[in-house]
């Protein structure tokens, strides 16, 4: 198991639809540093129960904070990226986006000693020519694709490996024996293929929902990726007027609390990064099992 974190400001992980609401809340001069003591709370649990896991930061939260980058890596977690910045990057042209995102990884690896090996994309906006690219940079694995039925305006990649997998080059729903770059899916519902893998669906869905998915998951062998945000533990999240209750709804004490009922729920399943989760999985077996349980 996984447990991931999308190190990024509060007001990154909020819906699209309401920047502008955002903005007006901030009388258009966004401040910076939102997500530190929230992270600070997320590092002090992991910590409490020995967690090591993969935190995907955001270019200009690194710029900002290299501090923050320095401590996390030191602390013995995986720093992978989050994107340069938070916005929908199937719409950058490529040129653009490649440029952007070698200087970001070049950051993070001059803050950590190390290059990067993974990517996850703002919101999990994904596809096939994106995956190309990340690759082409240096990437080794991207985690972006939720397996699961089409959620309008969000995600969803529905038949997709629920194990990680080699993605098709044309198809990145589809295994591919004939590449070394890999996929880690987020963790869904096997079978009904409903999004289980944290965030907003453990706040407005529940823990129970949560652990339900893990538990089914592990019972087949299959690796689960949760993700967390600043926000989710957020207890000072302001009042954005104008935004849907359920984009902050439980954020703080709830989550906050919900984590930890997980890392004791599922206290003998070993808590590592990405990174760690592929080393110790053959491309061979992988590959096996992504096809066994493309339909799950």
């Amino acid at each position: 198991m996984s447990l991931t974190v999308d190190v990024e400001e509060i007001y990154h992980d909020l819906w699209p639809p309401g920047e502008a609401k955002i903005l007006e809340h901030y009388n258009y001069a966004l401040p910076r540093g939102t997500f530190l003591k929230p992270l600070r709370s997320i590092l002090e649990l992991f910590d409490k129960y020995n967690v090591q896991s993969t935190f995907f930061v955001l270019g200009e939260v690194a710029e900002a904070f290299p501090e923050i980058v320095e401590e996390i890596h030191a602390l013995g977690h995986e720093v992978a990226s989050h994107s340069y910045t938070h916005q929908d990057l199937t719409k950058v042209p490529f040129d653009e986006l490649e440029k952007m995102e070698t200087q970001h990884r070049a950051l993070l690896a001059k803050l950590t000693g190390e290059p990067p090996q993974g990517f996850r994309a703002p919101n999990f906006q994904i596809n096939t020519g994106l995956l190309n690219v990340i690759e082409r940079i240096g990437y080794r694995y991207d985690s972006s694709v939720a397996p699961s039925v089409r959620i309008p305006g969000w995600f969803g990649y529905y038949g997709a490996p629920l194990h990680p997998y080699n993605p098709n080059r044309q198809n990145l729903a589809k295994h591919s024996a004939m590449r070394g770059f890999f996929e880690v899916p987020v963790a869904v519902f096997p079978y009904l293929r409903l999004p289980a893998g944290g965030g907003w669906f453990l706040r407005n869905l529940g823990v129970r929902y949560v652990k339900a998915a893990v538990r089914l998951l592990l019972g087949r062998g299959v690796p689960v990726i949760l993700y967390f945000h600043p926000l989710d533990v957020d207890a000072e999240v302001p009042d954005f007027s104008g935004i849907p209750f359920h984009v902050t709804r439980r954020c703080g004490e709830y989550a906050l609390a919900a984590i930890e009922e997980i890392l004791k729920t599922f206290r003998d399943c070993a808590k590592v990064p990405v990174r760690e989760m592929l080393e110790g999985l053959s491309e061979s077996s992988m590959g096996r099992n992504a096809n066994r349980i493309a339909n799950g």
